[in-house]
C-alpha cells in the first residue's frame, strides 16, 4: 500500500505529543517548523524539550508534567503517541480513531492514521519523501539526494513567484500564458542568483505581455 501525499496547514493547530523523550523531541521540532501549537504530556521530559521553550511564546509550546488521561485528546487537531509504553500508545491510538483525530504512533505503523515523511523545507517550499513505511533508509537517501540538487535561492524564488502571482493572474488570461511568464521569471531569477527586485519582476511580466500582444 502506498500513502497519498497530502500537505496540511498546521499553523496554530493544536498538536498533542504524549511522551517527553528523544523521539518526542524530534517530532516537536518538526511540528514547530510549521507553526503548530504543541502540548506535551509526560511525567518528565529530557532537557532538550525544555530548551525549546526558550525561543517560543508560552502558547506555542506547553509542557504538562503528568500522566496522560483519557479525554486529553478531545481538542487536539493531531496526536502523536511517543511513549515507551506499548499499551498506552495503543490506547491513545484507539481513542483518536474513535474521535476521528489523526494519530501517529511512533514506530508502529499499523496504529497510525498518518506517517511522517522525510522532508526538506526551504521557506514556503516543502518536499516530502516516503517509502510508505517500507524503508526509512530509502526515504532518507532520497531526501539527501534531492537536497543536494536544490538551488540555494529556492526560498527566494518561491517568494518572488508568490509576490508576482496576483499581477500575473490579472495580466494573462490563460494558464498556458501564465506558465510562460512563470518560466521567464524563474530564468530571470536563475540569471540573478536568486535576486530580483520588484521593478525587475514587472519588467519581465511586461516583456511577456508584449510578446503575447505581438503574436
Amino acid at each position: 500500500m502506498a500513502y497519498f501525499p497530502m500537505f496540511v496547514d498546521l499553523k496554530d493547530k493544536l498538536c498533542i505529543i504524549v511522551g517527553g523523550g528523544a523521539v518526542a523531541y524530534r517530532k516537536i521540532k518538526a511540528l514547530l517548523e510549521f507553526e503548530a501549537r504543541i502540548l506535551v504530556i509526560a511525567p518528565n521530559c529530557i532537557d532538550k524539550v525544555y530548551g525549546l521553550k526558550d525561543s517560543l511564546s508560552q502558547e506555542q509550546l506547553i509542557i504538562a508534567l503528568r500522566n496522560f488521561d483519557s479525554g486529553d485528546v478531545c481538542k487536539a487537531d493531531l496526536v502523536i503517541a511517543a511513549t515507551d509504553d506499548i499499551t498506552l500508545n495503543k490506547s491513545i491510538a484507539k481513542e483518536c480513531r474513535h474521535k476521528n483525530i489523526p494519530v501517529n504512533v511512533v514506530d508502529v505503523q499499523e496504529e497510525c492514521s498518518f506517517i511522517f515523511p522525510a522532508y526538506i523545507k526551504r521557506g514556503a517550499v516543502t518536499i516530502g519523501v516516503t517509502s510508505s513505511g517500507k524503508s526509512p533508509v530509502i526515504s532518507q537517501r532520497l531526501k539527501k539526494s534531492i537536497a543536494e540538487q536544490l538551488p540555494e535561492y529556492l526560498e527566494d524564488l518561491a517568494d518572488i513567484l508568490g509576490e508576482a502571482r496576483d499581477l500575473v493572474k490579472k495580466s494573462f488570461d490563460t494558464e498556458a500564458e501564465r506558465k510562460k511568464v512563470y518560466i521567464a521569471l524563474i530564468e530571470a531569477v536563475e540569471n540573478q542568483n536568486g535576486k530580483l527586485s520588484p521593478k525587475q519582476i514587472k519588467d519581465v511580466i511586461q516583456r511577456e505581455m508584449k510578446k503575447n500582444q505581438d503574436k
